[in-house]
């Protein structure tokens, strides 16, 4: 759930709420009893980590020339010939081997 902070109007004192988003707002403060909060936008603690996000996905020109200049072009690439399927010996039963459609 999300932490929601709140400032009374009386005392300036601040205090967060842990609530639902469709938990109505507190009207009392927290500290001195008060009538009369409001809700402050606060900075919030996310933080991107790992591959994916806008740094590796979107590269520099640099870059960009350097992984182009790296990857292999289509016509030398070596065609390999599908290995046919071994067979399993006595570890199927009579007929119902899965390899064998």
């Amino acid at each position: 759930m999300p932490v929601y902070e709140y400032e009374c109007n009386t005392c300036g004192g601040r205090f967060e709420l842990m609530q639902k988003f469709s938990d109505p707002a507190p009207t009392a403060c927290q500290l001195c009893k008060a009538k009369g909060v409001r809700k402050l936008l606060s900075p919030t603690s996310f933080v991107l980590k790992g591959g994916g996000w806008y740094a590796t996905d979107y590269p520099t020109a640099d870059r960009k020339q350097s992984d182009s200049s790296e990857s292999p072009s289509s016509s030398s690439e070596a065609k390999t010939e599908p290995k046919p399927a071994t067979p399993c010996g006595s570890a199927c039963p009579a007929g119902g081997c899965p390899s064998k459609g």
